[in-house]
């Protein structure tokens, strides 16, 4: 075999090689480096969103309009040091956001109170008296039937009342053990918290320098490649809250026109409520839609129960083939290529990974088509082909 024969094969190999240790290190970052420096890598994350209020309150000038009507730049009379402008600018994003997070979690608390205030009534005017009809009913079936069905039945729906009664028993020590499991983690969710804020204080203060020791430690190319993905990764992420925002409104569209059509009360508040359960991949629309239709089926109401759960059978299917094409469309991935990351990053890294694996694609995808750097063909010679057809 001449030597000719052999470096395509070799080159093959060295090829998988490399790329094999490429998403080996990706895959160590994202599942367990990246879990140990969380707090800095979202104090990073905080400092440069409170950047913009920094820069102005520490600012030497302004440009003010002149008496010819002219923009000058004059220097301001009263201005804040580096240090406090960056511990007044942390401070003024964590009360909002802080602000912002009480009053929703105080909304969700009391509507969560609510709705178990009415587990109990439910329960006994509704969901008791249809197992007792559903009883009823097999006990009249039976009477009809031979004595072996008869025994069967008889002792049949005992038997599924009892594992439902079970299967709630088990749905509420579950529940208890999430909740015990979220006690036992909270000191080391408000460690981590108190580290993110004290870095996010030390980052805002030395962001300049910081950034300066970069660039001038980094190569060149290094701090070309890093400035590109910081834009490309702010333009995918507005891509992406652009794209959600419009499967949630086809969402909502969906179970509100579904729900008028069945005849539940305020359509469009349910379309919306369950439509934002159905944009957190934990919770989904079948943490509501299922259990309503499953209670419906029960307490006899047979029609609105199947038409309830025909409707979340609509919302899944619609909502896996549209979610793949509008992403993939926005943030500039084939279908395909965004489902499979989805579809990846979800079994590699939970529910992060569903959103984390296609903004990383994405990201890479821009970078190289734009040359920057250079992991696979863009097409540019099918393009060329084309033009080339096109003026012939």
């Amino acid at each position: 075999m001449g030597k000719s024969e052999r470096d395509p094969k070799v080159r093959f190999l060295i090829d998988i090689a490399y790329w094999a240790v490429i998403v080996g290190i990706i895959f160590v970052v994202f599942r367990y480096l990246l879990k140990m420096l969380m707090p800095f890598f979202l104090a990073f994350v905080f400092a440069a969103l409170a950047r913009p209020v920094s820069q102005f309150l520490s600012r030497e000038t302004k440009t003010v309009r002149s008496e010819a009507g002219e923009m000058i730049v004059v220097r301001r009379r009263f201005r804040l040091n580096r240090t406090v402008s960056g511990i007044i600018s942390v401070a003024l994003l964590f009360l909002v956001a802080g602000g912002l997070l009480v009053l929703v979690s105080i909304r969700v608390a009391d509507s969560a109170a609510a709705v178990i205030s009415t587990v109990p009534d439910i329960y006994e005017n509704s969901v008791v008296p249809g197992i007792n009809r559903i009883y009823l009913w097999s006990l009249d079936v039976a009477a009809r039937m031979d004595g072996s069905v008869k025994e069967y039945l008889t002792a049949a729906v005992p038997n599924l009342i009892s594992s439902l009664g079970s299967a709630v028993t088990n749905f509420s020590a579950r529940t208890v053990a999430w909740l015990t499991s979220l006690a036992t983690k909270l000191p080391s969710i408000l460690l981590n918290a108190m580290i993110t804020m004290i870095a996010t204080v030390f980052i805002a203060v030395d962001f300049d320098r910081i950034k300066n020791f970069l660039r001038r430690n980094l190569p060149e190319k290094a701090v070309r490649i890093s400035a590109n993905v910081r834009s490309s990764f702010l333009e995918m992420i507005w891509q992406f809250l652009k794209s959600y925002f419009i499967i949630f409104c086809v969402t909502a569209g969906e179970i509100a026109l579904g729900m008028w059509i069945i005849g539940v009360s305020r359509p469009l508040v349910v379309g919306v409520v369950v439509a934002a359960l159905d944009a957190f991949p934990i919770v989904g629309s079948g943490s509501v839609l299922v259990p309503w239709s499953i209670i419906e089926l029960i307490t006899g109401s047979i029609p609105r129960g199947l038409g309830i759960l025909a409707l979340y059978a609509v919302v899944t299917v619609i909502r896996q083939i549209i979610e793949p094409r509008i992403v993939g469309k926005r943030v500039g991935l084939r279908p395909v290529i965004t489902l499979v990351c989805m579809y990846a990053g979800t079994r590699l890294f939970g529910p992060v990974g569903l959103f984390g694996l296609p903004i990383a694609a994405a990201i890479v995808a821009d970078l190289n088509s734009r040359g920057i750097i250079h992991l696979f063909a863009t097409g540019e010679e099918e393009n060329i082909e084309k033009i080339t057809e096109g003026t012939a």
